[in-house]
Formats: structure tokens, sequence, C-alpha cells
């Protein structure tokens, strides 16, 4: 065996190694792309309180949120009440209420894919008996 081909295939093995070594970069770096890319969803839990409203949103899936509406005034609670759940300033979410025979009103909102992440504080408004009052909901961690 001459030193000419032994250098050769030393020269083979060599670039054989670093490019395996490359190979070995480029999948590290695309399997911490995934990871840093995608989110997991974290459960969500925001409350506020006013004079008359303790108001509370629980998310555990991220493509829906619950929140429930609780009257703490003085007196008997209302009856129906009308609120406005500003999420986002361009889509508030609004309706009616009722207490009947229950202490608490839930309203669910679905977003019909993952929901868009909230601001840490969240304004709502309830109007009742010719009433009105706002109450901003904050990011409880």
């Amino acid at each position: 065996m001459n030193r000419h081909s032994f250098g050769l295939d030393h020269k083979k093995i060599l670039l054989l190694l670093v490019g395996c070594l490359v190979l070995m970069m480029i999948l590290g770096a695309c399997t911490n792309e995934k990871k840093t890319s995608q989110s997991e969803f974290k459960k969500q839990y925001f409350e506020g309180i006013s004079d008359n409203w303790y108001i509370k949103m629980v998310s555990e899936m991220d493509s829906n949120r619950s929140y429930i509406i609780s009257y703490i005034g003085e007196g008997i609670k209302p009856l129906n009440f009308k609120y406005e759940i500003y999420e986002s300033s361009y889509n508030p979410t609004f309706g009616e209420g009722e207490f009947k025979n229950q202490e608490e009103f839930e309203i669910y909102v679905n977003c019909g894919g993952p929901c868009d992440a909230l601001p840490n504080s969240v304004p709502i408004q309830i109007k009742w008996e010719g009433k009105e009052e706002k109450v901003a909901i904050r990011n409880k961690k």
C-alpha cells in the first residue's frame, strides 16, 4: 500500500466525519426549532371585583373560556342584567344574563379554534336596573 492511497482514504474518512457532524447540527437545530415554536397551552385564571359584582374567567382549554358572574351587592340580586366583555378592542362579547334560582351566571365563549391571548386586564361592563358598573378582571398567575 503506498502513501498516496492511504492519504486519500484518510481524507475520505475526515470528510465523512465532518459531513456527519454538520448533518447532526442541522437536525439538532430543527428539533430545537420545533420545541420553541410549539407553545403548550397553560390554564388561565382571571378575576375582578367591584362594589356589586365578582367576575372570574377560567380557561382550561385553548379553544374556549368560561366567565362566571356573581352579584355581591347589597339587597336583592337583580333578575336580569346585560354584560359586555372586551377581550379585544375590535370584537366584544355581549349578551344578557339571568339569575333565576342560581347564585352565579356562566358565559361560555367558544373561539372556534385556539383563542387569542388575553391582555393582563380585561374590562367588563355590567348594566342592571338602570345602573352600570365596570369590572376589570386581571390575570392571577
